[in-house]
């Protein structure tokens, strides 16, 4: 006869898996794959609720994402505008200034990338791209210093101003492709084609990889060396994580939240570049899909480092090739694509909400 468990071994399975959550949450690295991995788990849950089979469903994905070098290159080319957006948003939040305006700083960027093409002759060449990259950085720059002068000034809330901003920038964006930069005689939505010169070259001939993709991860690693090799990137954290001390020690705050700043929306504003100096070739409304907001859970997700932030765009970035295949041989709906990567962003949320009341740090400043 089978004998009954007590109240007591029946309550052993909650101890144990209270002390695995604990563990997960402890570290950051273990907190991110834990997400990952519950993500995929609910993915292939839903793709089941939809009547497809999860095996298939997550084959397909694997070879849409990483099956073939043209894959591989779509993967590679949906990360990289993600990944300049992940850096500019962690610049900032490690100096503890909220920018939640990496879209518009990006909407911006693609504006400034446009200009020199639509202003300056053609017989430019290929010092078209090199302007074309600095005229983003510079006006995605701009348009980040400009929360920052606001909180310093008058003392302004950074996440207001900054998600308003966002909104700006996209109808700026719709002002000028349906009127001082649109075509003449066009009835599209977009800027003129840039001429060769100002595009970003094809680095594996028959795919879409560009050399944007070799600048995002030039980026991530500048970044890197900014933030854990230079007094500079000291300073910058010491802000973020003990704004208190930093002012005791007479940090130059102001000028530290300017200059973060300005690095975090010339970031931003090179993403937007990216984007259209190597994928659309022109400035269409709408072009972006979002990728700013995705840039800030990737920093999030990968702990506000930038090697990490590498790794987690280019989960989003398989994520976006692999539901296109989805899309294509099992007729899965698009929206999937935002609902997958949706997923590891309420997961990790849950997990740093458990440090949070633990009363530990969501991110460190130790490698």
């Amino acid at each position: 006869m089978k004998s009954l468990s007590t109240p007591q071994e029946a309550g052993m399975a909650s101890p144990g898996l209270r002390a695995m959550v604990a563990r997960i949450a402890r570290s950051p690295a273990l907190a991110t794959l834990a997400a990952f991995a519950l993500s995929i788990g609910f993915s292939l849950g839903l793709l089941a609720l939809l009547g497809r089979d999860p095996v298939e469903a997550l084959a397909v994905m694997l070879d849409g994402a990483l099956g073939s070098p043209r894959a591989v290159a779509d993967t590679l080319v949906f990360m990289a505008p993600r990944l300049l957006t992940a850096l500019a948003a962690l610049v900032a939040l490690r100096c503890g200034f909220f920018n939640l305006g990496g879209e518009g700083q990006l909407q911006l960027g693609a504006v400034g990338a446009i200009l020199p093409s639509t202003f300056l002759p053609a017989e430019l060449g290929p010092l078209l791209l090199p302007l074309s990259v600095l005229s983003a950085a510079l006006l995605g720059g701009l348009w980040g210093l400009i929360p920052a002068v606001l909180k310093l000034w008058r003392g302004a809330n950074e996440i207001i101003v900054t998600l308003m901003m966002n909104f700006i920038a996209i109808y700026l964006v719709k002002y000028l492709v349906q009127g001082p930069l649109q075509p003449p005689g066009s009835d599209f939505n977009m800027s003129a084609k840039v001429p060769d010169g100002a595009m970003l070259p094809v680095i594996l001939p028959g795919s879409r990889l560009h050399a944007g993709v070799l600048l995002a991860l030039a980026a991530a690693a500048m970044v890197w060396a900014l933030l854990y090799h230079t007094a500079y990137g000291a300073r910058l954290q010491a802000a973020g994580l003990a704004p208190g001390t930093a002012r005791l020690l007479q940090l130059p705050m102001r000028r530290l939240v300017l200059s973060s700043m300005l690095l975090s929306g010339a970031l931003a504003g090179i993403g937007g570049a990216v984007e259209v100096l190597g994928v659309q070739y022109r400035l269409i409304d709408g072009f972006s899909t979002d990728i700013g907001f995705d840039g800030l859970a990737i920093a999030l997700l990968g702990g506000l480092d930038p090697l990490g932030s590498v790794v987690v765009a280019l989960y989003f970035g398989a994520i976006d090739s692999g539901t296109l295949a989805l899309q294509s041989a099992l007729s899965v709906p698009a929206a999937l694509a935002q609902v997958m990567a949706s997923l590891p962003i309420i997961a990790l949320a849950c997990l740093n909400g458990y440090r949070l009341l633990k009363g530990r740090p969501l991110w460190s400043s130790t490698r």
